[in-house]
C-alpha cells in the first residue's frame, strides 16, 4: 500500500511540473509572470492549447484570443474566461467580434427574455437573436388575414409573406391544420400532436379524436393500464 501511495505522489508531481520552472521565471503552467505566456520547449508536447484545469503545456493562440466559456485556455493564462450571463438565462453573452445572430450566444445579456431560440413576441425586440424583430406570425401583418388561426403559420418572410417555415413552399398551412415543428399537422387527429403541437398521446391511448387522446371508442386508460387494440389492459 505504501508503494502505491508513493507511486501516485510521483505521478501527481510529474503532472504538476508540466512545462517546467527551471529558470525561475516560467511558472508551472508555462506562463512568465513578467512577460505573459511563453511557448513550451521544442521537445515538449505543444500541439494543443492549455486544457482548463490541467497542467499540460501549450502554445498560446496567435493572436492569443480567448474564447470565453469553452473550457479551453487559448491564451495560456491559467483559466478559461467567462463571457458572463448577467440575466441568468443560461446563455453566455456574445464575445467581442462574435456574430450575435449565430445562435450560439446571447445578443442581449441584460434581458432574460432575449436569447437564441427564445419565443419571438410582439414587443419590438429581437427576442430570439436572429437579427429580425417581431417576425412571428402573430406579429406579422401578412398573417392578419388568418385571424384567430394565425397558428397556421409561424413566421413572416423577409418579403412580408405569411409562412409555415417547417413545411414545403411558402405560405400558411391549409385550414384546419397548425404549423408545428414537423410541418403542417391536424392536431385534432394526430396522435403525436394531439390538441397541441408536440403533445403526443401516451401508451394509455391509441387515437386522437377532436384533439383528445382516446383508447378505442372510450377515454384514455387509467393509470397502470395500457391501450392495446382499443382495449385497456393492465
Amino acid at each position: 500500500m505504501k508503494t502505491l501511495w508513493m507511486f501516485a505522489l510521483v505521478g501527481i508531481a510529474g503532472a504538476w511540473v508540466g512545462c517546467g520552472d527551471d529558470d525561475d521565471a516560467r511558472t508551472d503552467s508555462g506562463i512568465d509572470a513578467a512577460v505573459g505566456p511563453i511557448p513550451c520547449e521544442e521537445n515538449e508536447d505543444c500541439d494543443t492549447y492549455c486544457n482548463f484545469g490541467t497542467f499540460t503545456c501549450c502554445v498560446p493562440a496567435d493572436p492569443p484570443y480567448e474564447i470565453c466559456g469553452d473550457m479551453i485556455d487559448q491564451n495560456c493564462s491559467g483559466y478559461d474566461a467567462s463571457c458572463g450571463d448577467q440575466d441568468r438565462d443560461g446563455v453566455q453573452a456574445c464575445r467581442p467580434g462574435e456574430d450575435p445572430t449565430s445562435g450560439t450566444c446571447d445578443c442581449d445579456d441584460e434581458r432574460a427574455d432575449v436569447r437564441p431560440a427564445a419565443p419571438e413576441v410582439c414587443d419590438g425586440i429581437d427576442n430570439n437573436c436572429n437579427g429580425r424583430i417581431d417576425e412571428s406570425a402573430e406579429c406579422c401583418e401578412g398573417c392578419a388575414s388568418l385571424g384567430a388561426s394565425w397558428n397556421r403559420a409561424d413566421v413572416c418572410t423577409l418579403a412580408g409573406e405569411c409562412d409555415c417555415s417547417t413545411a414545403e413552399g411558402v405560405g400558411p398551412c391549409p385550414e384546419g391544420q397548425q404549423c408545428c415543428a414537423v410541418g403542417c399537422v391536424d392536431v385534432r387527429s394526430d396522435v403525436l400532436n394531439c390538441g397541441f403541437c408536440g403533445a403526443p398521446c401516451t401508451a394509455s391511448s391509441d387515437r386522437c379524436v377532436a384533439g383528445e387522446c382516446r383508447c378505442g371508442d372510450g377515454d384514455s386508460c387509467e393509470l397502470n393500464f395500457e391501450c392495446e387494440a382499443g382495449v385497456c389492459v393492465e
